[in-house]
């Protein structure tokens, strides 16, 4: 494009269509932008954009905003008008043009306007008030874009607010699970809300320590008759987890076995089809064999310590041929447990107390 001359200022004082005044307003820009200007030109040019910026004419000024969006160069004012514009207009300012402070951000998040607050949301980088103020005003749709957006800067309590706001939200805690480098008491928060499939994801994106990823991964006994109760119709995906801690080359020996300590069948079982590389149900099938051969094949195969089988074997079946430690796998085995003695030290105890005579 050609420099600024006194041809475009006839254009924009004379009778010049709307399509020619934008057509204007992206030369000028153009031109501000390529840095090549004089001192006298700039000045002209940006005399030109300001009078532009209050064209009657919505197109134009769109132009202009779409034109100025990445530029420094002009004044904050001209900046901040533009993005205080009708929203067409605002939109291009609002999301890239680097002029524009917290406070600014912040007052036009604050107006509730959510297309306004997206574009926001999509800002190559946003500090940590600047998010908050979007995870504190904004919808489900414009917290879950401040998520997705690498250059957003979360503090702890900008993640405990998005957690009370949106904890039955599947999107936004797969949004929040994606992020990397949360905070250890977040991840402790998510655990108790989030499926099986985005701990997988969770997984991949964030550092667990040992604890967290015990109480993440794994379900006892208890934990399973509690989620029956709230919902009848759940069901876990063991497997998602194992393959992710596979991935990541966190499937342990000692998760594996304290899955078998705490009753988590399914744990157990997927975890050594994994190690194997076999079906879950030919797992199952050699875990169940009452004779050792088979459960010691899979043990071997496994690379399961050998020093521990013994103490291991004992504990399978204990948990897969007791009566008392049958699977959980519907309501109604909650309430055929509950009739059971707990085990054969409180069965020997009630018997003593019912004969006793003193």
């Amino acid at each position: 494009m050609s420099e600024v001359t006194q041809n475009d200022v006839k254009i924009l004082y004379g009778d010049a269509s709307p399509e020619r005044r934008a057509v204007l307003a992206q030369k000028i820009a153009y031109n501000m932008n390529s840095e090549t200007l004089s001192e006298t030109e700039f000045e002209l040019a940006l005399a030109i954009c300001q009078k532009l910026a209050d064209d009657i004419d919505e197109t134009v000024r769109c132009s202009l905003s779409q034109a100025l969006k990445n530029s420094t160069d002009i004044p904050k004012e001209l900046a901040l008008k533009l993005a205080q514009d009708v929203l067409d207009v605002s939109l291009p300012m609002l999301e890239f043009n680097e002029l524009l402070d917290d406070a600014d951000l912040i007052t036009l998040i604050k107006t509730g306007d959510v297309k306004r607050q997206l574009a926001i949301a999509h800002r190559p980088a946003l500090s940590p008030n600047v998010t908050h103020n979007l995870c504190s005003q904004g919808s489900e749709e414009v917290v879950d874009h401040a998520l997705k957006n690498e250059g957003a800067q979360f503090i702890e309590q900008t993640y405990e607010l998005v957690l009370q706001r949106f904890n039955q939200s599947a999107q936004i805690q797969s949004s929040m699970a994606s992020r990397a480098e949360l905070p250890a008491q977040i991840i402790d928060q998510m655990v108790d809300l989030i499926s099986d499939q985005i701990k997988a994801h969770l997984l991949g994106t964030n550092d667990i320590s040992p604890v967290q990823l015990e109480k993440m991964v794994l379900e006892s006994r208890e934990d399973a008759k509690q989620r029956f109760f709230q919902n009848p119709l759940s069901k876990r995906d063991a497997q998602k987890l194992v393959i992710a801690l596979d991935k990541q080359g966190k499937l342990s020996n000692e998760l594996i076995i304290r899955a078998l300590e705490i009753g988590d069948r399914t744990f157990f079982e997927y975890g050594l089809a994994q190690r194997v590389k076999i079906p879950v149900q030919n797992a199952q099938a050699l875990i169940k064999d009452k004779g050792e051969k088979g459960f010691k094949a899979l043990y071997t195969q496994a690379a399961l310590p050998m020093a521990e089988f013994q103490a291991i074997n004992y504990m399978v079946d204990v948990e897969y041929h007791s009566k008392k430690n049958r699977a959980i796998t519907s309501p109604d085995d909650l309430c055929a447990q509950a009739d059971e003695p707990e085990s054969w030290l409180t069965q020997t105890a009630n018997k003593k107390k019912k004969w006793r005579f003193f």
